[in-house]
């Protein structure tokens, strides 16, 4: 099976498990996210997130494991929040400082922040948390297909990047995935475990 292929079963297979999630499965592994990111999980990425000024999330579509919780989390610690909105092949962040009313609906029908949010530059940007169709422990990630991430976080110099965590959950998890030279590697990957979901 050649790498296109392959990488168009491993979205598939993810996206169908997603979909299979109950609504209240889909909510406690939110909460169990929110509480891994915030006050219960790995040490050194709790102090990462501790002492991010801003942090760029994204809104949870079509099953994605949902970072609401950490998001009204870090926006009662007074950080700045930020999301992305995709126009033609780049995609840009804005801040976020409202969850119900910033927001309208943008490409791909993915909630974008409204047009008078202010625009986060990259370099201002600690801590992004990335969403993936599925990634391997060292952090490989196989994205939707549309490249957006891989080239907002490929266009930063070594020195200059922020710290970048995949979020998912276990089935997510892949020995090995059909990457390429272009796809993102992240730092750290927060996954929740399906039996808690």
């Amino acid at each position: 099976m050649n790498k296109a292929a392959l990488k168009s079963q491993i979205r598939d297979n993810v996206r169908s498990q997603r979909m299979q999630l109950s609504n209240k499965q889909i909510e406690n592994a939110a909460a169990t996210l929110t509480k891994h990111a915030t006050v219960d999980g790995n040490p050194e990425l709790l102090n990462i997130i501790a002492s991010a000024n801003t942090i760029a999330l994204y809104r949870a579509v079509r099953g994605e494991l949902s970072c609401d919780g950490i998001a009204k989390y870090l926006l009662d610690q007074g950080k700045t929040i930020c999301y992305p909105r995709v126009k033609g092949e780049t995609m840009d962040f804005f801040e976020v400082k409202d969850l119900d009313s910033d927001f309208s609906i943008g490409a791909y029908d993915v909630p974008e922040p409204k047009m008078e949010c202010r625009k986060i530059y990259p370099n201002d940007i600690d801590l992004i948390l990335v969403p993936a169709v599925a990634y391997t422990q060292d952090g490989s990630r196989l994205g939707q297909g549309g490249g957006y991430y891989d080239r907002y976080l490929n266009h930063y110099g070594a020195d200059k990047r922020p710290i970048a965590v995949g979020i998912c959950y276990d089935f997510q998890v892949y020995s090995a995935l059909p990457v390429e030279e272009h796809d993102y590697t992240v730092d750290y990957i927060l996954c929740v475990p399906s039996e808690e979901a």
